[in-house]
């Protein structure tokens, strides 16, 4: 190969490197950003009391029955006919002025 295609080649593989390399450092210091900013709970905080298993279960039965009971309103919803525009009152002097306009024009047919 000449040696132009290898300093080409070399450059390539060195900025696809450096690419690859900084993404991986981001993800790297992200991921330990999330470790050492995530809340710690004590496993006594953790635990779920009886009574907030069934509060929570309540929580997600009225959650599920409020998404069906709109699913069903918006299913019956019908859609919204608007109505009829009020005809149009035309005076003598309209009447008159548009008979002359076809009368110029004469016969459509």
């Amino acid at each position: 190969m000449s040696d132009a295609v290898t300093t080409a080649l070399q450059i390539s593989v060195v900025g696809m490197g450096l690419v690859f390399g900084s993404i991986f450092l981001l993800w790297l210091l992200m991921s330990v950003l999330v470790w050492a900013t995530a809340e710690r709970q004590t496993e006594e905080a953790q635990m779920i009391q009886p009574d907030q298993a069934v509060e929570q279960e309540n929580r997600r039965q009225a959650a599920a029955t409020a998404v069906a009971l709109a699913l069903a309103l918006e299913a019956e919803a019908r859609p919204h006919v608007p109505p009829m525009p009020p005809t149009a009152i035309v005076s003598a002097w309209q009447a008159v002025m548009r008979s002359n306009i076809l009368d110029k024009r004469g016969s459509v047919r």
